[in-house]
């Protein structure tokens, strides 16, 4: 029981700690793909490599806000959960990945800086990664409103559920410096509220039905 309590501890609190300190250095090299991107192109790479495995766990964090609740409400919330965790992910590999392999190529020399600039400038601005993303972030934002719906229900504080409207806006800014590190930051601390001081989640298996 206390095994399965530190775990869920990990992945709820712990996810969006190390994703609240990574995307500190999350630059946003949009307007300036050749002078800004190219040269740290194997940071980019890595970077994203790393959050793209952090946000399926990001998703799973999501959907620990209501563990343990049943009812309609908190079940949406949790589908919600991952359908951002899918697109988000999605979303991130085309914008963070493969610009930087691009990127990385024209370092090298594999592909002449023109083209992969110019192949980057539109995988930034491709509707199809704007649209993974779009769908990522509000079915984050439904995940949040429905968890605190769900929760309120359940008995926990209202002055924290009422701050998860923040990461449910900051989300829909951007995920490069600050705004990433301010949604995942300010859920953290939320989360981190919830868990610690509600008593809600203290014993493992714990279930309520919610309507």
């Amino acid at each position: 029981m206390q095994f399965g309590l530190t775990l869920r501890r990990i992945i709820l609190l712990g996810t969006p700690l190390v994703l609240t300190f990574l995307l500190l250095f999350h630059p946003s090299p949009y307007d300036e793909v050749a002078g800004e991107l190219l040269p740290i192109a194997n940071w980019w790479i890595t970077l994203h490599t790393i959050v793209f495995v952090l946000l399926p766990l990001m998703g799973v964090a999501l959907c620990m806000l209501t563990a343990g609740l049943e009812g309609v409400i908190a079940t949406l919330s949790r589908v919600a959960a991952v359908v951002f965790a899918l697109f988000y992910a999605a979303g991130d590999a085309i914008a963070g990945i493969s610009t930087g392999i691009l990127a990385r190529s024209a370092e090298v020399g594999a592909l002449g800086e023109r083209a992969a600039v110019e192949a980057i400038e539109t995988l930034f601005a491709d509707p199809l990664k704007s649209l993974l993303f779009d769908i990522g972030r509000y079915a984050w934002v439904v995940a949040l409103v429905l968890a605190a719906v769900a929760l309120w229900r359940a008995g926990v504080p209202r002055l924290p559920l009422v701050l998860l409207a923040l990461p449910a806006y900051l989300v829909t800014l951007d995920h490069a410096f600050p705004s990433g590190s301010l949604t995942f930051g300010t859920f953290f601390v939320i989360a981190a509220w919830i868990e610690l001081t509600s008593g809600r989640f203290t014993t493992a298996g714990q279930h309520r039905r919610v309507s």
